[in-house]
């Protein structure tokens, strides 16, 4: 494991959630049964 960082520093799901929005878009992650996550970002060609 590598060491950890402090919430709120732009990474993870809510920082990547954060991003897309910026452009429009959404932002999916969801768990697999098979053990990690699905993500799924849709960004519009054109910004809002």
């Amino acid at each position: 494991t590598g060491p950890r960082r402090d919430p709120g520093t732009g990474r993870g799901l809510l920082g990547l959630r954060e991003r897309v929005a910026v452009y429009g878009g959404d932002l999916d992650a969801r768990r697999r049964l098979g053990g990690g996550f699905r993500v799924r970002a849709r960004i519009p060609l054109d910004r809002p």
